[in-house]
Formats: C-alpha cells, structure tokens, sequence
C-alpha cells in the first residue's frame, strides 16, 4: 500500500497542533490542545496522543495510508537518539526517550527534532527555501532559535543542538536567561525578552500605558500588547520593540558571518508586528556583517506561516520514512 501522507505534530509551551500532511506539504486535517500547558511529560504524551487520535478521526484516512508522524518539540533534542535533552518551556524533560515512548503509545513510526530544525526543513522543502543548497530559518517568537541547512542537509550539530542561537551570550554581565546563563541574546530578542524590558523598566518608575497592563498573576505581558501601545506612541513600547528587534539584527549577522547562507528566511509570531521590529533588526544586521558580506545573502519571510512546525514535522517523517 502507498503512503500518501504523514502525521506532523507541533509540540509548544501551551499548545500542541497537528496536521495530517500530503507529501506535497498541503495539509488535510488539522487539530490543536492546551492541554498539556505547564505539564509532566505524562500529561504532555497524553495531549499528543489525543491529537494523534483526533486528526486521523477528522481525517477519516485508513492508518495504514500514513507513513509516519514526525515531532517537533522546543528545547535541546537528540534526533538520531530521539531524546529530549532539556526544555526550558516544559518541565522534567531532562534526557527524556520521547521518540520511543511516542512510538510505543501510538503503534507507528516516530521521528522527533527540535522544532526549529523543522521549521527549517519545512521552508527547504515547500517554502521560502526551495531551491537553495545553503539555507537558515530564524524563528523569532516566545524564544529565539536557528535551524540550518548546509548542501540541502539539515545540520543539527554533534549532540543536535546545533542552532542555539538565542542562547548565545552577547553581553556577559547582562540580565539572567532561562537556560542559567547571563546576557543571552533571548533576554532581548524574544517574546519573553519583551515582556522581560517591560517589566524591569516599569519597575524602574517610568511611565507607559503598559503599567495597568500587565498580567497580574505573574504571567508575562504579550508582546502584541507592547506592539500595540508603540503603535500608538507609548515611548517605552516603542523603545523596547526596537531594541528587540536591533538584537535580532544582531543575531543575523552572527548568522550571516558563521554560516554564509544563501537565504535566510525569518519567521515566528513576533515577525507579525512588522516594520517597527524588523526595520531596526535589518539595520543591526547589516552594520555588524562586515561590508563584505552584506549583499552575500537575502532575508525573506516565511511562506507556510503558523502550520510551519505541522509541516516541517511531517516533511521529516516523509524523509526519514522513504518519500525521498
């Protein structure tokens, strides 16, 4: 029997998306759960079995029709080991077998990756990326992450945690990150880089809209409600969106310097703000890439937007599985 089709499941911080995927990345069916949000792992592969369950209902395929399932998870995974190394989104993960529990659970063949490795395999395959040999995905959302593409292979490094851009250390004696470090390039540009600007610099005293904003119960305040105050003027906003985005610029000209790709596309959430955050990140860029090197690459916009991660996963499951 063929396999026309792959199951691509999007592990995050608070949602779980899955997708049934053709082998042309159109996807069939698609389903989501909060179910998992700030849970063990045992919650977490309940949540993706019931997506699991709940796309092949919608779906109404035979099981036998689908290839695999690939998973992207967020933090430091092992592909080739099918471990999860560590997550600083999700709780006990630490060097947990999520590939081979996941197979077990569901009886089909699993592969797992980080899952802006899978971004990138998703925009090489079906996006932004065709056609290039030498490509990178910068996902800029709740965290800060790269996924590469050397000679059409994805690279994932040694222990496949190649790509761990926004934990780059960029200023040594600058604020704490979640991974234990200090200064990374995630306490700036990212979503929890924004909320964290905010939060100190309203606790300093100064003055914003943002002040009768923020969550009260320790959450963090959503950088579309700090986009939306710059958007109407409020100083701090602004001022904090464009840092963001000066330190994103930042991170692509360590990309551009390192890894010299032809196309680097960007992509996540945070890109939805716009101009106000990608003018001033294209403007840092191109000061800290020596002159060289500054018509050396192109700067794109993701293609397959939010269903990136269901794509990419199931781009890998087609790949790993024999539709290459």
């Amino acid at each position: 029997m063929s396999h026309p089709y792959a199951i691509g499941i999007d592990v995050g911080g608070t949602k779980i998306a899955a997708g049934l995927v053709a082998s042309d990345g159109s996807i069939r069916d698609r389903c989501v759960t909060h179910a998992h949000a700030e849970q063990p792992p045992e919650v977490v592969i309940d949540a993706i079995a019931s997506v699991y369950a709940d796309v092949l209902a919608a779906s109404a395929v035979d099981p036998a029709t689908v290839i695999g399932v690939g998973l992207g998870f967020p933090g430091n995974t092992n592909g080739a080991e099918g471990r999860v190394l560590v997550s600083s989104n999700l709780p006990a993960w630490d060097n947990f077998p999520l590939r081979d529990v996941v197979a077990d659970r569901l009886g089909v063949p699993v592969v797992i990756d980080n899952d802006t490795n899978l971004c990138v395999l998703g925009e090489h395959r079906y996006g932004a990326g065709r056609g290039t040999r030498n490509l990178c995905y910068i996902t800029f959302s709740t965290g800060l992450g790269v996924g590469v593409i050397i000679d059409n292979q994805l690279y994932s490094g040694h222990t496949g945690t190649a790509g761990e851009l926004g934990h780059l250390v960029v200023d040594v004696n600058g604020p704490a990150c979640t991974c234990g470090k200090n200064g990374c390039l995630m306490v700036y540009a990212s979503g929890i880089g924004i909320s964290r600007m905010v939060c100190e610099r309203i606790e300093a005293g100064e003055e914003t809209q943002l002040r009768d904003q923020l969550p009260g119960d320790g959450q963090r305040i959503a950088a579309e409600i700090v986009a939306a105050a710059a958007g109407d003027g409020d100083a701090l906003a602004l001022d904090v969106i464009r840092t963001a985005g000066m330190y994103c610029g930042v991170g692509l000209s360590a990309i551009v310097q390192m890894l010299n790709p032809e196309v680097i596309v960007v992509g996540g959430g945070l890109t939805r703000i716009g101009e106000m955050l990608m003018e001033p990140a294209l403007a840092a860029m191109r000061e800290h890439t020596q002159p060289e090197l500054h018509d050396s690459v192109r700067v794109v916009p993701w293609e397959l937007g939010d269903d990136l991660g269901i794509i990419g996963a199931a781009g890998l499951a087609f790949k790993n599985f024999g539709q290459d």
